[in-house]
């Protein structure tokens, strides 16, 4: 058996205090990246893109797309700053870019990885069921100016100005790298989480859940079920100290959207 915790209750894998970040700058980090999205959707949006588009929903499929790679820059810059010297191994020590390790045998294996899939599952059959679903409408009923516009939906693409444009193939691949590889996902549980436990101790991962629902002002109907499950992200990732069982349980759902989009495209579904 391979014993990962140390003198200080810490895992082998941790970063030290000295690395830990403050809470100004988690709190930056997180509107560095959660404020041109939300103003992207409510105010460039509405005032200057879906006036002058027949089909305003590609105009925020390329805006959102823009956000997620400004991320993407966002994370490269911070990892620059920080990161001395600017090597793969240092990057993964930082990042947790290791095989997902077992907190009880301390045993590291890609097998691991299994344990996201089964979480995604169950998160996508929770989806499905519409549980929590009730929480969302219940927001939305009480607060209707923040229900999502026509153009935010992305059932609303399925429709004939979108059939034949595959240009839309490329910036969907770009939306889903900056997603759930070198944006989203790399801001919250590669770059934010190792370094959060100097400001909320323990509670690193549920704040981590909380900074990742409230950062989604561009999907702020849906953030109250969000609260609920957001931090199952920060969960898998913390207790196998591995990026890649965060960024695996995330990016399931780019197989839905790589399935279905030529679909649209190709006008086999329609809404």
């Amino acid at each position: 058996m391979t014993t990962t915790i140390t003198a200080r209750g810490l895992d082998t894998r941790d970063l030290p205090d000295k690395e830990q970040y403050r809470l100004g700058t988690i709190l930056g980090i997180w509107a560095a990246s959660a404020l041109p999205m939300g103003l992207g959707l409510w105010w460039v949006m509405p005032t200057f893109i879906a006036p002058r588009m027949e089909t305003p929903g590609i105009g925020w499929l390329v805006l959102a797309t823009a956000g997620l790679v400004w991320q993407a820059v966002l994370a490269f810059w911070l990892l620059r700053l920080e990161v001395r010297p600017f090597t793969w191994e240092a990057l993964k020590r930082r990042l947790w870019l290791e095989k997902p390790r077992s907190p009880r045998t301390g045993r590291a294996s890609w097998r691991y990885l299994w344990w996201a899939v089964a979480v995604a599952v169950g998160y996508a059959g929770l989806g499905a069921l519409g549980l929590l679903q009730p929480l969302n409408d219940a927001v939305v009923d009480a607060f209707p100016a923040i229900a999502p516009p026509d153009y935010a939906l992305i059932e609303n693409l399925a429709v004939p100005e979108v059939v034949g444009q595959w240009w839309l193939m490329g910036l969907l691949v770009v939306l889903i790298l900056g997603n759930y590889l070198v944006g989203e996902e790399l801001i919250f549980r590669g770059i934010l989480l190792p370094r959060m436990r100097g400001a909320f101790g323990r509670l690193d991962v549920l704040v981590n859940g909380l900074l990742f629902a409230t950062y989604h002002l561009h999907l702020v109907w849906q953030m109250p079920a969000m609260l609920v499950t957001d931090w199952l992200y920060a969960y898998l990732t913390k207790r196998y100290r591995s990026y890649w069982m965060g960024a695996l349980f995330h990016g399931i759902d780019a197989i839905f959207l790589l399935v279905l989009f030529p679909l649209v495209i190709a006008g086999v579904i329609q809404s």
